[in-house]
């Protein structure tokens, strides 16, 4: 784009800046020792486990937002405990839509995960071994990271179109319909099986009514 001017990008597009972030929320520096970034790839995150806390959690979230986020368990040092992690993989920065991926329980550092989206939200809670207890306090560090990417425009999401040349976002398709990835426009959105309606002209899908099939 020339100096001044928004980028702009093709129907069925929409421009990413690809800048790298991370977000963390808790109550407090205490429950929640994560410090927000923007522009950096790749950082660690150090809790300090205590064992009279057995309602222990790193932050209430923590979000990876960036090409390929990852995040990997580097160092596990408490006796008795297994890390149970809770992992969110989300259309967008504020995890407002998302899918949640099976929870994992590590006993030992080396973890790694990395999201097929571009936004990461995730949060450790513990369990203690059944008959065991925690003697020590101990400390987990995590890395989290992104993979480098130059901004540019990227497809719309399947169930999304844009119809323009701009640097606008992707137009969601009406209630319960599809469309596929890259669609540049309302038509394309369809009414799955199971649902009627006319998607295309912007009517939301209903579901097929009982003794009736599509």
């Amino acid at each position: 784009a020339e100096e001044g001017k928004s980028c702009a990008c093709g129907a069925g597009h929409f421009f990413e800046d690809n800048v790298p972030r991370l977000s963390c929320s808790g109550e407090s520096s205490e429950t929640c020792p994560c410090t927000p970034s923007v522009g950096s790839n790749d950082g660690t995150l150090s809790f300090e486990a205590d064992p009279s806390d057995w309602d222990w959690q790193s932050c209430a979230s923590i979000i990876i937002s960036g090409v390929a986020p990852r995040v990997t368990v580097t160092s596990l040092q408490v006796q008795n405990v297994q890390l149970v992690l809770s992992l969110d993989e989300c259309d967008d920065a504020g995890c407002m839509t998302y899918q949640s991926a099976p929870e994992e329980w590590i006993s030992s550092s080396g973890w790694e995960y990395q999201s097929s989206k571009r936004h990461l939200r995730f949060r450790f809670t513990w369990s203690v071994s059944g008959g065991s207890s925690i003697t020590t306090s101990g400390s987990v560090i995590a890395t989290w990271s992104t993979t480098s990417m130059p901004p540019g425009c990227s497809p719309c999401e399947a169930d999304t179109y844009k119809d323009t040349t701009d640097a606008a976002a992707c137009n969601s398709c009406p209630s319960n319909a599809v469309s596929a990835e890259g669609s540049t426009s309302l038509s394309a959105c369809t009414c799955p099986a199971g649902f009627t309606g006319d998607a295309g002209g912007g009517e939301s899908c209903i579901r097929c009514g009982s003794g009736t099939y599509k």
